[in-house]
């Protein structure tokens, strides 16, 4: 029976990643823990460079030393921004956003003003995540080097499905490319329900990350079969040698 069952695994797998880079495309590899030391971080970002994953987040602090260490791997560096909760002012989270692309963030992934979208300040919300994302713009237009991606992190968990849907048109209405389920710090973390409802209301043509206690391949799987374009996970490298156990290099 498990014969059987992992080479069901195995075809499904291989008919969304056909290759190692299918899989790794798709992956944003975060380590965001307040408790890890330098070395840890180090050691994640070599990791992450040689695996070549799509992008790395860590916290502003270590954005510096991602660089370094991330360059000339093709490997995109994101920074967190109104991490974790989502309620610094606006203006606190424009700071973050300045610091993140002067420090070379190509990413940003910022958290929703939670309390706001519970209490029905749409405008506040929207303009929230407009200020973010037209410094994003403005630094496209200023550098030259590519588009800046914004993703509004909605911390699901927290939410009805009509605050859900409002929080990714919202999202969507302000100029953002990606919905986020979680940051990964929230009572839970991706549902393939909720990734299925946000790809249904935000539609075929926007990002939706799935994010929050993924830590494994089949779970990927589940993700991407419902609707989920991109993964961010703690767990990127470990889900990594999964596959190369699965699908071995020949």
């Amino acid at each position: 029976m498990a014969g059987a069952e992992r080479e069901v695994a195995k075809e499904e797998v291989l008919e969304l990643f056909p290759s190692l880079g299918h899989l790794t495309y798709i992956l944003d590899a975060t380590l965001l823990r307040p408790e890890a030391d330098e070395r840890e971080y180090l050691s994640f970002l070599r990791e992450a460079a040689d695996a070549r994953f799509r992008a790395v987040f860590v916290p502003l602090y270590y954005l510096p030393m991602a660089r370094m260490e991330l360059r000339g791997s093709g490997v995109t560096l994101g920074a967190p921004i109104g991490f974790p909760f989502g309620y610094q002012s606006t203006d606190a989270k424009r700071a973050e956003a300045v610091y993140a692309l002067q420090h070379g963030a190509g990413e940003l992934d910022m958290v929703i003003n939670i309390s706001a979208l519970r209490s029905g300040r749409s405008d506040r919300v929207r303009e929230d995540i407009g200020a973010v994302v037209s410094l994003a713009r403005r630094y496209d237009a200023g550098k030259g080097e590519g588009h800046v991606v914004v993703k509004v992190i909605l911390e699901t968990c927290y939410l009805s499905r009509e605050e859900m849907r409002l929080g990714a048109l919202l999202a969507r209405e302000a100029g953002a490319d990606f919905v986020k389920t979680s940051t990964g710090f929230g009572p839970t973390g991706a549902d393939a329900e909720d990734v299925r409802f946000l790809r249904e209301v935000v539609g075929p043509g926007f990002g939706v990350k799935a994010s929050g206690g993924i830590r494994s391949l089949a779970q990927v799987v589940e993700m991407v079969k419902a609707g989920a374009n991109r993964i961010g996970t703690s767990a990127a490298y470990t889900i990594l040698q999964e596959y190369l156990r699965l699908v071995p290099w020949r």
